[in-house]
């Protein structure tokens, strides 16, 4: 039940990876190989990843301990020792992503961050007492929550698919209002509050008095909690849309955008990326042609897409925010009465925005790999590949993901670091997942290789690349013998 709440309760952090690209159709197409020829040396492009303030983000984790502690300090109450514990795995949950580097923080992003929100604050002086910590994270799904203690954290993968400062204004306004209504301590109040009710319990006491299906018993149990539970949320949710808008309408901001941020949060976390011809294009070698059997696509207990059907009402349960099409009709007559003529979609940088939205990218793609989600990291560097062609780090990170897959395939250890394909995926990036699965040892020693090889007159000179390509040229002759 705690792991469940959780799950509810603290948004994308705490909710599977499978379920951020939940319910979508699986289809397979089938494209003709298009071989790349040798590319003409010239000058190459790269990318430094960030490097972090670690200091100061020791200095933020600490503060987050304090709160922590001081919040726990002053529960009271017979279900004192539940939600102590609730507000424990709200911090480690926390502390964990610092633990794990998720966190980007450096001066260009802090100042750019900090002018955002003293737009909001300026003309919200009230939210100043709350004493909000704001982070970027660098995982790549499309997400901004905040947490009960005063922290907001940004998902780079959402600040990356917005179109202006608006829209990441309009998200912020919505994380704060949830903090200034203590939202999230309601709701771990409320959730206790049922787990231990006389209803409950009683409930409880008569499944575990059965002697038949106990196991399914308890899953409708959790599911009515489930869904009782969200309905309560998408009240927060509903709530923290207006109050949100109240904040925005007094900055210089568009208050319009936030519609249009809720238009694009609808469809973000969809892959676009077309997985089958970028696979054919890219590893189609006069050596090694691309086989047509990579692509297919297996309907077997293991590494299968299995036909999964789910109730509206699970699928609607599922999702971590209400319906953003929903939402936005609900606002709509608010912000058409509060627009104000002359407002502004940029009003600290377009420029900075711009820049940083491109270095994010990189970012995602960079995280993935250190934290070892080698397929996602594969597709996100493929799908960048087609707009930076050539690009150093991205030749070189695909490279590097091709060697992960041999080593850790040749250890049996391969699905500790990809993901086998699922209902849950969008197809495009399960298509990825699946031609990972169908590919072999040598196919990967080969593929790897070849790849890397096409770039080794244009990327003559950069050390990571020579690397990488020396790994790969290791594995194909060990395959070789």
């Amino acid at each position: 039940m705690k792991n469940l709440f959780l799950y509810i309760c603290l948004l994308n952090r705490y909710t599977s990876k499978l379920v951020k690209h939940i319910f979508r159709n699986i289809s397979m197409l089938f494209l003709c190989a298009i071989t790349i020829p040798e590319l003409p040396a010239q000058s190459f492009k790269t990318y430094t990843p960030i490097v972090n303030d670690s200091v100061k983000l020791a200095a933020i984790k600490k503060d987050i301990l304090q709160k922590y502690l001081k919040d726990s300090a002053s529960i009271k109450g017979e279900n004192k020792k539940q939600l102590v514990g609730f507000y424990r795995d709200r911090y480690q949950n926390l502390s964990d992503m610092f633990d794990e580097k998720e966190f980007l923080y450096n001066t260009e992003i802090d100042q750019y961050l900090n002018e955002l929100v003293s737009e909001i604050f300026k003309g919200n002086p009230q939210l100043n007492r709350l004493g909000t910590q704001f982070l970027f994270s660098r995982v790549f799904w499309p997400n901004a929550f905040s947490t009960g203690e005063g922290t907001v954290v940004f998902n780079v993968g959402l600040f990356t698919g917005l179109e202006n400062e608006s829209q990441v204004v309009s998200i912020l306004c919505h994380e704060l209002a949830h903090l200034f209504q203590d939202h999230m301590d309601k709701a771990i109040t409320q959730y206790v509050a049922v787990i231990n009710s006389k209803e409950f319990q009683n409930e409880l006491k008569e499944i575990k008095k059965s002697k038949y299906e106990r196991n399914k018993q308890l899953a409708k149990l959790e599911k009515g909690l489930t869904f009782n539970t969200r309905r309560h949320g998408r009240d927060h949710e509903s709530e923290a849309d207006s109050i949100g808008l109240s904040y925005m309408q007094n900055t210089r901001y568009n208050v319009k955008e936030a519609i249009t941020a809720l238009g694009l949060l609808d469809n973000m976390d969809k892959d676009n990326y077309p997985s089958d011809s970028g696979l054919q294009r890219h590893f189609s070698f006069a050596e090694k042609p691309f086989n047509s059997k990579w692509l297919k696509q297996e309907t077997g207990f293991f590494g299968g897409v299995a036909d999964k059907k789910i109730s509206n009402k699970e699928r609607d349960s599922l999702k971590t925010h209400p319906d953003c099409k929903d939402r936005a009709e609900r606002i709509r007559p608010t912000v058409e009465k509060i627009y104000k003529p002359g407002s502004r979609n940029f009003v600290v940088s377009e420029t900075t925005f711009k820049e940083l939205q491109n270095k994010f990218k990189f970012e995602i793609i960079e995280y993935c790999f250190q934290s070892e989600n080698i397929s996602r990291c594969l597709y996100l560097a493929m799908e960048m590949l087609e707009t930076n062609p050539a690009n150093a780090y991205l030749v070189t990170t695909i490279g590097k993901c091709f060697n992960e897959m041999y080593s850790h395939q040749k250890e049996h250890t391969l699905n500790r670091i990809v993901n086998l394909p699922s209902p849950y995926f969008d197809k495009n990036y399960d298509i990825l997942n699946q031609f990972i699965q169908n590919i072999t040892l040598g196919d990967m020693a080969s593929l790897g290789y070849h790849f890397l090889n096409r770039y080794k007159t244009q990327l003559a000179g950069d050390a990571g690349f020579e690397k990488t390509l020396a790994t790969a040229l290791k594995n194909f002759n060990l395959y070789k013998n």
